[in-house]
């Protein structure tokens, strides 16, 4: 993956699963660029000051070959490579995974567009359920960060009336001294706060050049776009239909070197029920 030319990011970015929407994808495109959030006027809406809407655009893939070099090195490092490990590359990797958490059965996504270092709550998540679920993502989560951020949640639901039911802290790193057993107090409810550390497998079953194939490659994916294997049996159960799977993995597909004839190895082989 040496070759940084803007055919080649792009051949590379258009591997990223789950796609980007057409919103998705200006909207992450405003927040990497720190570009101010957009006040709109009219009714008043369920949707929080400072923060948008998304993923309600499901279908409209983004067209990634407009963006320019520098936009495709941008997304190429936060979501192929992984070398950026700053809060904004954290928050977007979070959301791209939040599309195939199991345990999620999202109604309303809102993501946090004011770019003022204080806001820590980074998504508000509605569910079928009805339930409400706070993200706050770190690069590096310290305890003064912790502390801070554990108020903006205290004050962020007695302004809005609203109780979360979960709140997640995703992080690339913490540290030890975060008091993850103390319940956050908020009016007469605790909540035990959740702790996400961003984390690649040693011993997963592909790597990330690898070609991923799901039942005589009814489904093409890239290894690079899941650090587990867990990760990986996630996505495939919430984009097949189930069933009896089969996965396999063409070896180093995505790299500057080919094969006339690759090496193909099954990886995974079970059955997924679905409801």
């Amino acid at each position: 993956m040496d070759d940084k030319s803007k055919e080649y990011l792009l051949y590379l970015t258009d591997q990223i699963q789950p796609q980007f929407t057409e919103g998705e994808l200006q909207i992450f495109l405003k927040d990497i660029s720190a570009k101010p959030l957009e006040r709109t006027k009219g009714a008043k809406s369920k949707i929080s000051s400072g923060y948008v809407k998304i993923g309600d655009d499901v279908g409209k893939s983004a067209d990634l070959s407009k963006l320019n070099e520098e936009q495709l090195k941008i997304v190429f490092q936060i979501f192929i490579s992984r070398e950026k490990n700053d809060r904004l590359a954290i928050k977007w990797r979070f959301y791209q995974y939040l599309k195939y958490m199991l345990e999620l059965n999202t109604k309303l996504v809102q993501v946090n567009r004011d770019p003022r270092p204080d806001r820590f709550i980074d998504f508000i998540i509605h569910t079928e359920d009805n339930q409400v679920f706070l993200a706050l993502c770190n690069d590096i989560l310290e305890l003064n960060i912790y502390d801070k951020a554990c108020k903006e949640v205290i004050n962020y639901a007695k302004k809005e009336n609203l109780l979360p039911d979960r709140v997640m802290f995703i992080t690339n790193k913490s540290f030890r001294n975060i008091p993850l057993d103390t319940p956050i107090k908020i009016v007469s409810k605790e909540i035990i706060p959740e702790l996400f550390v961003e984390w690649v497998e040693e011993n997963r079953r592909f790597k990330k050049e690898d070609l991923l194939l799901v039942n005589d490659s009814t489904l093409k994916l890239a290894g690079f776009n899941f650090n587990s294997t867990e990760d990986l049996l996630n996505y495939v159960y919430k984009y097949t239909a189930g069933g009896q799977i089969s996965i396999f993995r063409q070896l180093e597909f995505f790299t500057e070197v080919s094969d006339d004839d690759p090496e193909v190895e099954l990886i995974w082989k079970g059955i997924m029920l679905k409801q």
